[in-house]
Formats: C-alpha cells, structure tokens, sequence
C-alpha cells in the first residue's frame, strides 16, 4: 500500500531530477535575498517581492544570470552602507563567481549560517556539507560557514564567539551605525578587530573556523564510503554523530584551554550548555532524515505488479487447493528435484516459479567512482598482441 502511495511522486522524481532540484535551489536563493533585502528596508516591497520571483524563475533554467541578478541586487544596499563594504563584495563575488554558480547549493548553504544560528542549527551546515559534496567541500564548507558567520556578527558588533552568536541575529541597522562613516582604512581595522584583538584571540577564532572543517571533512570523508550506504540509516545517524561530537569538542573544549581569550558572555554560556545539547541532537536526527530522505530518492522506481500476473497466481493457488494430495508432491521429491537441478549438468534456476512473480525491491545502483578499475588478465593465453611499426 505505501508503495503504491510513494511510486508515483518518485516516479515523478525521477524523471524531473535535475529540474526540480535546480528549482530548490532557485527558490532557496530568491528566499535568501529577499529577506536579506527586506531587512536591509532599501528597496520598496513591491520591488523587493519582483527581483524574488525573478531570481527564482531565472535560477531554474540560467543560474549564472540569477546569480548576476542578486549579485547586482545587493550592491546598493551595500553602497548606501559603506562604499567600501560595496567594492569587497563585488570584488569576491567577482573573483569566485565560478565556483559559487557551480557550487549553488553550497554557497546558499553557508550563505544561510547566521540564519540558522538564531535557531541554534549552525552545526548542520558542515554536516550537510561533507554528506551531500564529500570530505574536501565539505571541509572547505565548513571552513567558510564559521569564517561567514564571524564576519557577520563582528559587522554587526556581537562577540563573535560561536557559543555567544548562537540564539543571535545580526542586525543590518547595527552595520549601518558601525560602518556609515569609516572611510577605506577604518573599514579594514572594523572587519579585522573582531579577529585580531590580541594574541590569544586571533588563535581561539582560528581553532574555531578549523573545528567546523574537520567535522566537515570527518563526515564527508566517511558518507562516501560503501559500508555507510549500503548500512543506511543506522550509519549515517553514526556518522552524524561523531561530527556533532566534533563541534561539541570545539565549542566546549576550547574555552577551558584558552581562558585568557574568552569573555564573560562565554563564561555565561558555558554555564548552560542548553544551546551546545540541542544542536548536537538536531544535526544527528536532521542531518539523517533529510540525508537518508536524499538516497531514497535516488534509488531506482520500484516495479509496478501487472494484472496478468496476479491473475495467473490466483488461477494456480485455486488449482492446487482443489487437486487431490495424491498429485502433489512430497516433500521428499521436491528436495529431490532441487537437488538434480543444482548439479552443474542441470542449467535450470534454483528459483521456484512463484517467486519469480513478487516485486522486488529497488537496489541502489553504484556510482562510478564506486566500481572498480578494469586490469587486463595476465594468464590469458588467448590474447592476441599486436607490434605497429
């Protein structure tokens, strides 16, 4: 029953593959700007809502030119901030449009950091990273979501400690008071003080950026492994696990060693390790839902039974139930029987004839960097070697 409910929508799936998940992607962009842009209050909301349905018709078909579209969308917001602020941005976004267009899914990924940290699900950034684009992206995804969420508190004057940011959002209105009137070099020493205060800090931030690309990287390094797809989804939730362990060991663990670092609003949060807990527990049951949800789907559409099929079975069934016991069978030449047909002589199948009527399960078909490399056979003598002159 619940594969006849779920055979259609896979089907569906499927067939529209890249379509809807470039769809996904799409909306997820528009989304991001447009809340980006309302909150910033720069553009009019009839026009903020029209660039959102743009970016997100254009970024199912041409996801260069939706790219481009908010690219070009948050320049003047940025401008009425700081000029300075302007020219970085467009300088980066220039710089790395190729990998951000061809990684767009990563990018608003860790784009959407200090979002999902007012709801504490920061740490499913470098976990969904490292399962969905492998152990080096997702190190590199995990790396660039703390350093984007520094960024971002520090602009917007938070202690950027990850345990303080948690339950916080930057407010565009606290970037506007900070950087309105700081000319080149002033803009640099605001971007870089949050880092950089002593000697001591400039180290608790970098093991910090560090520990969400090891977990990053520690996930993405065993999901790809066959003994975790082929052992879904108990290994994954383990898999999960020992990430969320990672950024627990990274957020907890360092304040205790470098003390002379950290500030009172860390020493208050240490104290309720609320916060730490309840990501932990929502990277390890997220992260497995939606990924072993994502494998699901791309496994093969289960086959669908044909009427003749189950007729025929039924037909057999009521024949055998009305036939007298002494044509049946005994127990005794049946065991016979598959004992003659499994001598090498005897190429019929070990199967029964009913069992080749029931549906069986999709299975998972591997990927190719999963199969292994043809070698020539070095014993084989009918090999015929050819010498061009």
């Amino acid at each position: 029953m619940i594969a006849h409910a779920f055979r259609g929508p896979h089907n569906l799936y499927r067939r529209y593959q890249a379509f809807l998940e470039s769809s996904v992607t799409a909306l997820g962009l528009a989304a991001l700007v447009s809340l980006t842009l309302w909150n910033m209050s720069v553009y009019p909301a009839n026009w903020v809502l029209v660039m959102g349905v743009a970016m997100a018709v254009l970024g199912i078909r041409w996801p260069l030119l939706a790219y481009i579209m908010a690219v070009s969308a948050m320049i003047y917001p940025l401008y009425t901030i700081n000029l300075y602020l302007a020219v970085i941005f467009v300088a980066v976004s220039v710089l790395g449009y190729r990998l951000f267009v061809h990684y767009l899914g990563a990018t608003l990924l860790v784009l959407s950091t200090p979002l999902l940290a007012k709801y504490h699900l920061h740490w499913l950034v470098p976990i969904l990273g490292g399962l969905w684009w492998g152990g080096i992206a997702g190190a590199w995804i995990g790396g660039l979501a703390a350093l984007w969420g520094k960024i971002m508190g520090g602009m917007a004057g938070l202690n950027i400690d990850w345990l303080v940011m948690a339950g916080q959002l930057p407010n565009a209105q606290e970037i506007l008071l900070r950087y309105h009137q700081a000319n080149s070099l002033e803009t640099l020493l605001l971007l870089i003080e949050p880092f950089a205060s002593t000697s001591g800090v400039i180290l608790y931030n970098l093991l910090q950026v560090i520990g969400w690309a090891v977990a990053g990287g520690f996930v993405g390094a065993l999901a790809w492994r066959k003994w975790v797809k082929y052992r879904a989804p108990w290994s994954i939730l383990v898999v999960t696990a020992g990430g969320g362990l990672i950024m627990m060991v990274t957020h907890l663990a360092l304040p205790y060693w470098l003390h002379e670092a950290i500030t009172d609003e860390t020493v208050r949060a240490l104290q309720d390790p609320a916060g730490p807990l309840f990501s932990l527990l929502m990277v390890i049951i997220v992260s497995t839902a939606i990924h072993s949800f994502r494998e699901s789907l791309d496994l093969p559409v289960a086959p669908r039974r044909s009427s003749k099929t189950i007729i025929r079975k039924r037909k057999k069934e009521a024949a055998g139930a009305g036939a007298n016991s002494l044509s049946r069978r005994s127990k005794a030449a049946r065991g016979q029987g598959k004992k003659d047909r499994a001598r090498p002589d005897n190429p019929v199948p070990l199967e029964e004839p009913d069992t080749l009527d029931r549906p069986r399960r999709p299975v998972r078909v591997p990927k190719q960097s999963e199969l292994p490399e043809w070698e020539p056979p070095r014993d084989e003598s009918g090999l015929i070697m050819l010498e061009i002159d």
